[in-house]
């Protein structure tokens, strides 16, 4: 039993002060293969704001998602979150129930990268009713030094199915994203990434890049911020991001 916990015990989880620690949209929409801390409980808030053109009914979309992450077992994330979204595109007056899982499989070694699998469910409700959904996202997170101070490359392939599409939606959405963090004091991270995929509705894609900032506080309070801009004629014009978590001990 304890010699099947060492991979994770040995350079996994995340330091207590880890400015490179990347979730999902905090700061930017790539997310890095590490769970929360064995036997930590984090609160997170992320506040998302988004301008679409494109979008068939109106430009502008507000989402805030809080969460609640739980580092249950070595290598095992377990989330609760209750997003909703307001504003005039298609998305807008709807909120949801969530549960994730993240699971990481192994630690990096010098040549091969910490590997992960995220797997989401998300319930809707509220007037602009929409398809329950399923998303998994395979996740590779790389050092690219000797140490956790090094810089890190990201990389995540995420796969969307909605269960009762629109007649507008697509039933499923292929994305990936590419992101490079490094830390610029002791406690902040600069991260910048690049996502590329299919947009909900069909025969549309989109390409943002996203600049975002990181900074610890202290060991259990870290802020968070990012912006991204679309490139290509279908992709949104501006999103930014901001975030909060707080994390306490439980066992």
């Amino acid at each position: 039993m304890v010699i099947s916990l060492l991979p994770f015990l040995w350079g996994g989880n995340r330091a207590l002060a880890d400015p490179q620690s990347l979730s999902s949209f905090v700061p930017v929409q790539t997310e890095d293969a590490y769970e929360t801390n064995l036997g930590k409980l984090e609160l997170q808030g992320v506040g998302r704001f988004t301008r679409d053109s494109h979008n068939r009914r109106g430009s502008d979309l507000w989402n805030l998602e809080p969460t609640v992450k739980l580092g249950a077992l070595p290598g095992l994330q377990l989330d609760i979150s209750a997003p909703y979204a307001a504003g005039s595109q298609s998305g807008a007056n709807q909120g949801g129930y969530g549960v994730d899982v993240l699971y990481r499989f192994n630690a990096q070694t010098a040549y091969l990268p910490a590997l992960a699998l995220h797997a989401y469910y998300q319930e809707p409700y509220g007037a602009g009713h929409k398809s329950a959904q399923y998303t998994l996202r395979g996740i590779a997170t790389k050092w690219l030094g000797p140490s956790e101070r090094s810089p890190r490359l990201h990389l995540n392939l995420n796969w969307y199915h909605r269960v009762q599409p629109s007649n507008t939606q697509r039933d499923d959405q292929l994305e990936m994203s590419l992101a490079l963090s490094t830390l610029i004091s002791d406690r902040t991270a600069l991260v910048t990434d690049m996502v590329h995929g299919a947009k909900p509705d069909r025969n549309a894609n989109q390409t943002i890049l996203e600049v975002g900032f990181r900074h610890e506080i202290n060991d259990s309070l870290a802020l968070s911020g990012g912006i991204g801009v679309g490139v290509g004629e279908q992709s949104p014009a501006f999103r930014a991001i901001f975030a909060i978590q707080k994390s306490f001990k439980l066992f």
